[in-house]
């Protein structure tokens, strides 16, 4: 069924319904339900079964090559598949079905902060990231203008934002003595 949904939700379906899901895993509706409260649970599920590697980061990059290579990939990710849609779809579900707002936390959102703070903790231990940091604003940060320009639509998501996010977020993140590796300018 995971298979099923995830090819829905990468085609782009947000609003495939349990029937649709069904028939496509050729099971009966019945069976969704015993495993998944909403059309909405298992087509996230099915998302993040196919997402999974969007997490991971090489660990010889160094923080500021990590956190904008992690970033990038957030924006392919949500601009040119349909999952931006998918994520956009669920989240309008979730204002009728907080089950889903909070699989979106739990599922979507909380894997990636997780991802991020540990890329900072590491850093941090190489001496990279300032002591004191608050991980977690830090990762709110990093995230928020994807997520914002993916819901309201009204900037574009580019190719730049990632080294955008990090000339004005690295200097706050950054050692004192890491300062030099700020991104550059990204007018240059």
């Amino acid at each position: 069924m995971l298979d099923a949904a995830a090819e829905l939700a990468l085609e782009g379906a947000a609003g495939a319904g349990v029937d649709a899901i069904a028939a496509r895993a050729g099971v009966s509706r019945t069976t969704v339900y015993k495993w998944w409260p909403s059309a909405a649970a298992v087509l996230l599920e099915g998302l993040l079964e196919r997402t999974r590697d969007t997490l991971e980061s090489p660990a010889s990059e160094t923080t500021h090559e990590a956190l904008t290579d992690y970033l990038a990939r957030l924006v392919t990710l949500v601009r040119d598949t349909p999952a931006g849609a998918l994520l956009r779809g669920l989240t309008a579900a979730s204002v009728g079905d907080s089950r889903v707002g909070l699989a979106i936390v739990d599922e979507w959102l909380a894997p990636r902060r997780s991802a991020v703070v540990a890329l900072l903790v590491r850093g941090a231990g190489r001496g990279e990231v300032r002591f004191g940091l608050d991980y977690e604003a830090a990762a709110d940060v990093l995230f928020a203008p994807i997520y914002y320009r993916l819901m309201y639509g009204h900037q574009p998501l580019t190719d730049r934002l990632p080294a955008e996010i990090m000339a004005v977020c690295w200097p706050g993140i950054a050692a004192s003595e890491d300062l030099s590796a700020q991104a550059p300018n990204p007018a240059d």
